[in-house]
């Protein structure tokens, strides 16, 4: 059975998400075993790794939206930033 979340811990675990952090770090954040949360970790159908994936992605389109606006200033190598992200991700 799936460990309940609050919103609060999803939260946590959404900003674990945006920190790329480890399961050890994510359990200490939680106060849960990291056994319970590698496992939560890998099935990508539940709550748990939903909720960290969504923070990863957020903090990732934060980081692009800001090296964009820079870009669009003219920093030049905020566009360099920004094209090797989007290279990386293809």
């Amino acid at each position: 059975m799936e460990r309940l979340i609050t919103d609060k811990e999803k939260e946590q675990i959404a900003n674990c998400g945006a920190f790329a952090y480890s399961s050890d770090r994510c359990a200490a954040v939680l106060g849960w075993e990291e056994e319970e949360v590698e496992a939560m970790m890998e099935d990508e159908d539940g709550k748990f790794s939903k909720a960290y994936s969504a923070g990863k992605y957020r903090a990732e389109y934060v980081i692009d939206l800001k090296l964009f606006e820079q870009a669009q200033a003219g920093d030049i190598k905020s566009l360099d930033k920004l094209e090797t992200r989007k290279r990386t991700r293809e």
